[in-house]
């Protein structure tokens, strides 16, 4: 496993506190079906109370919204670090469009601003790659915001692992935020790794596979609201969350006295200590399984059983 630096080493204890998990913010407004306003405000406060302190948002989810409960809840409380993107939004048909030219940027981070009722934001990351412009000027662009102040620190998500050194040849690269559970590709179980021998820490998205091994039954009956029901994975989720993979991480976590889900997130943080597994709980009662993780260690024999059970599976 791939030992941070000192930089990152602080960035983990500034920023994602003791327990090493940030909060995924993105259900919170919606995309995994109807949520009440109370139980998200709930979640966030409470989450506060737990000492989490990394919350993660962006202007694509619900349309700006999502970065309003942010600042309506956290604003600008001390402490806190609130991550947020550019460059990838809905158009009217519901059409991902993918925006990074210097102009968008700026736009979009003072609107996020705005929402955020923050003077700066501590993570900027663009949301994904565009294709359309050249990674030197986006990078240059940010680091023109950080020049001015509103910015701190920049980053990357849904990216590879060889934008990085160019792209900090302008802007130094902090975060990476990509996809990490045991139903990811295999191959991407070593980027964390990889980003953290550059000095970058690895923010882990989706680590319980958007709910497909969280549950005895992942089932198919979702809200129409509930953008998992339009994923290839989620048509057949008893054939993607393989039942022995299911019993195996059930195994551990009974061998442990916690919950499956602790085990799923301190399998995503043994993929390197510079990972941060950014779980998106939907009701303040879920905080307690993310806590669970805080000193949960598991032996790597069972890390390697659960590889070996997960790296057989195709998923959808």
């Amino acid at each position: 496993m791939s030992v941070p630096s000192h930089a990152i080493a602080h960035l983990l204890s500034t920023v994602a506190g003791s327990h090493r998990i940030g909060i995924g913010c993105m259900a919170l407004t919606g995309l995994y079906g109807r949520i009440a306003e109370s139980d998200a405000r709930d979640v966030l406060d409470r989450a506060m109370d737990l000492d989490f302190r990394l919350f993660d948002t962006a202007p694509l989810y619900t349309d700006g919204q999502n970065e309003e409960l942010i600042g309506d809840v956290i604003g600008s409380k001390a402490g806190i670090t609130v991550s947020t993107k550019f460059g990838l939004s809905e158009d009217n048909c519901g059409k991902l469009v993918r925006d990074s030219r210097p102009s968008s940027i700026r736009a979009s981070v003072e609107a996020s601003l705005r929402r955020l009722r923050r003077e700066r934001i501590d993570i900027l990351i663009q949301h994904r790659p565009d294709p359309d412009v050249n990674d030197q000027e986006v990078a240059g662009t940010v680091q023109d915001l950080i020049d001015a102040g509103k910015v701190a620190s920049f980053g990357l998500s849904g990216t590879s692992v060889n934008r990085i050194k160019p792209m900090s040849e302008r802007c130094s690269v902090t975060v990476v935020q990509n996809e990490l559970s045991v139903l990811s590709d295999p191959n991407s179980w070593c980027t964390p790794q990889k980003v953290g021998d550059m000095g970058v820490f690895f923010m882990a998205y989706a680590p319980f596979a958007r709910g497909l091994l969280s549950q005895k039954k992942a089932g198919t009956n979702r809200a129409a609201d509930d953008y998992r029901a339009q994923m290839k994975a989620f048509q057949n989720p008893e054939q993607s969350a393989h039942k022995r993979l299911r019993e195996c991480i059930e195994d551990v976590a009974s061998a442990y006295g916690v919950s499956a889900t602790a085990v799923m997130l301190a399998w995503a943080k043994s993929r390197g200590e510079n990972v941060v597994p950014i779980p998106g709980p939907r009701h303040k009662s879920h905080l307690a399984n993310l806590i669970e993780t805080t000193n949960l260690e598991i032996q790597d024999a069972q890390i390697l059983t659960i590889d070996e059970i997960a790296s057989n599976l195709q998923v959808g």
